[in-house]
């Protein structure tokens, strides 16, 4: 109805213009007629012209069959460009589907295929994700997804254009069912695709997968039905085996990643980590297992290696130490609402007692421990301070046990102290002074890491963003890490904020320099 009355206005609009400049208007309307696809493409004519030569180009296509071919590479470009207006390129893109021929059909289907994962604008994706379901294309199932998996932080999940049209390609298999699909066998390239495409494909699956199933309880029933053929891929395989020998499963894209890492049998290193935590687990009763994730491990084998006395206790003698100790501790709270948390409450540790497993537990005792020894100290202090000399981004690295440092060399008579290691951002990756962006180098030698930091040090004083900013929440969401964030608020004082994937965040205390 509302287009309706938008064409009806349209013309009322055309009709009192050439009476007002009836030459003008009647020389436009000959261009028009005469050549639409030259008056489309010039972008010195108005919008409401070029909108109009796109409804003669495809009538007068439509009557000459022999014309249709330039007209539906035109518009094929040009809707491809996503500097011209969504209403032209709405229009363009509905004209090439109404097309019945057959090979017209396939060709706009792959053009939604490829126009889907890239697609920048939301009003574009919504056009192609509605046009997709109404005429029932599966064969774009796999390009929503891709779409779906990208981060639209003004647009939540349930309203999300993709995921409407992939609940109805879906029909009455669970969606969660249609993308775990994809993600165990994704489609054939096309040819204008990249090169890596069947991987991206499988990890945006994966990530999807994240945001249906954020448990990954889901993926555990489909992995332990005998059913599922093995020979599928081999990623079947390592997913059964981390939950058979770690009692893990990774929950995104990221993750997986991070799993396939560890599980490479080439990366000796990686494997022995592996065979020690398989061994660790296999001692956990029940109460311990539950709520497993991968960032779990590595702090739980540390703990179960060098600090018996925290790996020993269960939940609620880990709670009973930390919550006094904590609350004993000067706690500066984020005030800067903005950039992340809505509420300075949702720092303190009492506020999610109920939501954190043992491994959160364990891993925030190991990390606490850690950062409070002289060395730790000393080394995070220096690293602040080169940060704050650097204006042109935030600096960050990785926090872990001195035997897992590069390739172990570094290895003292005490191979479980806690040490950070720095990784500035390259240069061609700063975004300026109030962002991190972790380095590929970073990512790969975070395998077997406690958790991820960086540092919010850019004035001495900066209590008011002492704590995560939603970008680093959703990194941590996103890449499965534990995290800390170091805050300067004082000049030889820092606050020290834990937060991890599921928006758990917990101000442990200040530091001081020693």
């Amino acid at each position: 109805m509302n287009n309706c009355l938008l064409r009806r206005a349209g013309v009322w609009i055309c009709v009192a213009a050439c009476v007002l400049c009836g030459g003008c208007s009647s020389n436009s309307n000959k261009a028009i007629t005469r050549e639409p696809l030259t008056v489309l493409r010039n972008p010195q004519q108005s919008p409401a012209e070029r909108e109009k030569a796109i409804d003669v180009a495809w009538q007068q296509a439509l009557k000459n069959p022999e014309d249709m071919k330039s007209v539906r590479a035109t518009f094929k470009d040009m809707t491809w460009s996503a500097q011209l207006p969504l209403e032209m390129r709405a229009k363009m893109y509905r004209y090439l589907a109404s097309d019945p021929n057959p090979a017209a059909v396939a060709d706009t289907q792959r053009m939604t295929r490829l126009m889907l994962p890239r697609e920048p604008d939301r009003g574009m994706v919504a056009v192609l994700s509605q046009n997709a379901a109404d005429k029932g294309w599966k064969d774009c199932i796999p390009a929503l997804i891709r779409s779906y998996s990208r981060v639209t932080p003004k647009v939540p999940d349930r309203d999300r254009s993709e995921k409407l049209a992939l609940v109805i390609l879906s029909g009455e298999t669970p969606l969660v069912q249609t993308v775990f699909e994809v993600f165990l066998d994704p489609p054939e390239e096309d040819p204008d695709s990249p090169a890596d495409f069947k991987e991206r494909t499988r990890a945006d699956a994966y990530d999807v997968l994240g945001k249906l199933d954020t448990t990954g309880e889901y993926r555990k029933k489909l992995l332990e039905d005998p059913s599922l053929a093995a020979s599928k891929s081999q990623i079947v395989e390592l997913l059964r085996k981390a939950l058979a020998e770690l009692r893990v499963i990774p929950i995104t894209g990221d993750e997986l990643r991070w799993l396939q890492r560890l599980g490479d049998p080439k990366n000796t290193r990686n494997a022995e980590w592996w065979q020690q935590c398989a061994g660790i687990v296999a001692q956990l009763p029940p109460d311990k297992l539950e709520g497993l994730r991968l960032r779990h491990l590595e702090p739980i084998r540390v703990a179960a290696t060098y600090q018996q006395d925290i790996f020993k206790r269960d939940r609620a003698q880990l709670l009973s130490d930390l919550a006094p100790t904590i609350a004993g501790r000067k706690t500066p709270q984020r005030s800067d609402e903005d950039q992340g948390l809505t509420k300075a409450a949702k720092e303190q540790f009492d506020g999610w007692q109920e939501r954190y497993s043992w491994g959160d537990l364990v891993t925030m005792h190991v990390l606490d421990r850690g950062v409070r020894t002289k060395e730790f100290s000393e080394r995070i202090f220096m690293y602040a301070s080169m940060d704050r000399e650097d204006k042109t981004t935030e600096y960050g690295g990785v926090i872990l046990t001195l035997h897992n440092i590069g390739d172990g060399r570094a290895t003292s008579n005490s191979p479980g102290d806690i040490v950070a290691w720095l990784f500035p951002p390259r240069p061609g990756q700063r975004q300026g002074d109030n962002e991190f962006v972790a380095s590929e180098e970073m990512i790969l030698q975070s395998d077997r890491a406690l958790a991820q930091f960086h540092f919010h040090v850019q004035r001495v004083r900066n209590a008011d963003v002492a704590g995560p900013s939603a970008a680093d929440l959703a990194y941590s969401r996103r890449s499965g890490r534990a995290c800390l964030v170091f805050t300067s608020i004082a000049a030889d004082e820092m606050d020290v904020d834990y937060y991890q994937p599921d928006g758990i965040v917990v101000d442990l205390g200040t530091i001081v320099k020693k």
